[in-house]
């Protein structure tokens, strides 16, 4: 009997074992590719929020840039210096301070607002530095002629815009300490005779936008803000930042920190998402400008596998608990049926030994509502009859 239950046994786990590794097994593969797919399409939104968020701040500086160029104040300025009237120019001069000063009091994320003369001397300037804002005196104004941004505005066509890379400003030559990132936007300013007079020039305090990407730093997590040649703007270890050869010359970049991923990430001006053993990492580049032509750098989102997959890991862990319970369920039913099966069939068994060796007097009977209660009636006639026959040849 032992073999037949064994048999029923093994039937009734290998009829529940199946299914549950079938299904199960495609039911897991299928559940997790849809939650890692999840997962890391979260990291993809983290940086493009991010991204975003950059591009948002600075989409007003433009408006703000075309706004002063074509203001009454400085169209005055503009004019009296091509008149070379000093009298009338001092007066331009001064009222143009004024709007000058105003305007960044009221919008407070600029560090510089400046007009410069066709030469590169600066002949307004209005610092923010501490929350507040000043007028630079005469005698601090400098001549920006050989600086990049000021050649390359001036050279511009009248309605173009100048977006400088995002580095670190210098005063007289050298990176102004304590460091202070900024991005820079101008104009060129044209008279009524199409003559250039100068450029307008804005610098973006760049600490109000790397503040997005600052915070959204974590223990899993490390995220990065890098130009395109891969220097960091921004950088969890403090060390690592401005280290291009304008800035502080340092060498810090993330092609020397994932070699194997630089040229997949650095300068690329399409998202992606790389796997590289114990980290996931998704970029995702910013672009400024009304038509977007300006790339200044990307976002870099370097997280690590285990916390990204953390949700797959965890379901696939409840799946193997559940199954491991449903098996000891199935274990424990098809013992028990096994059991109910066999029992009458061994206590049948049983009986017929009993019979052959003349043991005649206990009835035979069992409880079931199947075949093996109609064999149990068939024995039990079949005892009678042989207590019959054997008390018919006692006669004899």
């Amino acid at each position: 009997m032992n073999k037949i239950r064994n048999r029923l046994l093994l039937s009734f786990i290998l009829v529940s074992l199946i299914p549950l590794i079938v299904l199960g097994g495609y039911g897991v593969t299928s559940i997790s590719k849809s939650l890692e797919s999840a997962s890391i399409g979260k990291l993809n939104d983290k940086v493009s929020l991010i991204s975003f968020e950059i591009e948002d701040f600075l989409k007003s500086v433009a408006n703000d840039l075309f706004y002063l160029r074509d203001s009454v104040t400085l169209s005055n300025v503009a004019e009296n210096i091509d008149r070379n009237s000093v009298f009338s120019t001092s007066t331009a001069i001064e009222n143009l301070e004024k709007d000058f000063l105003a305007f960044s009091k009221h919008k407070k994320i600029y560090h510089q607002v400046r007009f410069l003369n066709a030469e590169g001397m600066e002949v307004v300037r209005v610092d923010r530095n501490v929350g507040k804002s000043v007028i630079v005196s005469e005698d601090r104004l400098q001549n920006k002629k050989k600086r990049y941004y000021f050649a390359d505005t001036a050279k511009l066509a009248a309605g173009k815009m100048m977006i400088s890379p995002l580095d670190l400003n210098r005063e007289r030559g050298e990176v102004e300490r304590p460091l202070r990132p900024v991005i820079r936007y101008g104009t060129p300013v044209y008279d009524h005779n199409d003559k250039l007079q100068g450029i307008v020039l804005f610098n973006v305090m760049a600490e109000n936008f790397l503040e997005l990407v600052y915070r959204e730093n974590t223990s899993s997590e490390q995220i990065f803000f890098i130009d395109n040649n891969g220097f960091y703007y921004s950088n969890p270890a403090s060390d690592k930042v401005w280290g291009g050869p304008s800035d502080l010359d340092s060498g810090h970049t993330f092609k020397k920190d994932y070699p194997e991923l630089g040229s997949q990430i650095v300068g690329s001006k399409s998202a992606s998402i790389v796997s590289q053993g114990e980290h996931i990492i998704a970029a995702t580049p910013v672009f400024l400008g009304k038509d977007k032509s300006k790339m200044i750098g990307s976002i870099v989102d370097v997280a690590q596998t285990k916390e990204v997959l953390k949700s797959v890991t965890t379901f696939r862990n409840i799946f193997v608990l559940i199954g491991v319970i449903v098996f000891l369920a199935t274990l424990f039913l098809a013992i028990g049926l096994a059991k109910s099966i066999t029992k009458p069939l061994v206590y049948l068994t049983e009986a017929t030994l009993d019979m052959s060796k003349g043991k005649l007097d206990s009835p035979i009977s069992v409880n079931t509502k199947d075949e093996t209660k109609l064999l149990a009636e068939s024995i039990e006639r079949l005892r009678k009859s042989m207590i019959i026959l054997l008390k018919r040849k006692k006669k004899q």
